[in-house]
């Protein structure tokens, strides 16, 4: 029920489906009532009500920017690590509406993507944003400084790609900072097998404001991540967390200065 997604809808709908759609979700964060809190947002840095229409901090988001608890996680990690270096690095994040986009516009170059398989890659959409395949990006290798992103790793059915690619648009020394749902072990949900979807596990779908169904998970990931996907070339590491109920933590897979 954030401000900036009520606008997006109704720029994309219109104002009558934005009423329809307020009118079918507030009851839930009016039932919430209680969990909301009133606190600065550590993105977009407003004093703010955080509503909430579900049962853990991960459904509490900031009524300006939509900031939740993994997204602030994220906003306290790069501040504190990279600070007053931020307007020399360039930025890639894998998320074209982050709440971070304030902290991250201070970047010398931002780039924002989404992901879309009707869309041509390397294709721009008319807010600036980039569509990107994270298992096969258009950049040019060493390109960026930072990779940020938000449960969006465990969404990808070749996840071995995408920290390959990781690894090569990264300069060395520089990180990818990411969160993914907390699990006891990595494992995979599901595979494709051509167009098909072979289920591993019982289907779980994450929410995602552009698809109302939700959003497929491919993989679980838990503490062992480095040890299945890590490497001389990329090493994994929780950098923040674990904090609150939902035991959320900041990842970092950081390609090292050499090798």
């Amino acid at each position: 029920m954030a401000i900036l997604k009520v606008l997006r809808h109704a720029r994309r709908y219109g104002i009558r489906s934005v009423v329809r759609k307020v009118a079918a979700e507030f009851p839930a964060y009016l039932g919430k009532v209680y969990l909301w809190r009133i606190r600065r947002c550590a993105c977009c840095e407003r004093l703010t009500v955080f509503l909430c229409n579900g049962p853990s901090a991960e459904f509490r988001a900031c009524m300006f920017c939509s900031a939740n608890e993994r997204y602030e996680l994220l906003a306290a990690e790069i501040k504190d690590r990279y600070g007053s270096t931020l307007p020399e690095m360039e930025v890639l994040e894998l998320d074209p509406y982050s709440p971070l986009r304030k902290i991250l516009s201070y970047a010398r170059r931002y780039v924002r993507t989404f992901y879309d398989p009707t869309e041509e890659r390397g294709s721009f959409r008319s807010d600036g944003t980039i569509c990107q395949d994270i298992t096969a990006l258009t950049f040019a290798s060493e390109s960026f400084d930072l990779i940020v992103s938000s449960d969006v790793l465990e969404h990808v059915p070749l996840l071995e790609s995408a920290f390959r690619e990781t690894r090569r648009v990264l300069k060395p020394g520089r990180a990818h900072l990411f969160t993914v749902p907390p699990r006891l072990k990595t494992q995979k949900r599901a595979e494709m097998v051509g167009v098909e979807i072979l289920h591993l596990e019982p289907p779980e779908f994450h929410r995602d404001p552009l698809s109302p169904q939700g959003i497929l998970a491919f993989w679980d990931m838990g503490p062992d991540l480095g040890e299945v996907f890590g490497s001389d070339s990329l090493r994994f590491s929780v950098v923040r967390g674990p904090i609150g109920a939902d035991k959320r933590t900041v990842w970092m897979a950081e390609r090292p200065k050499s090798g």
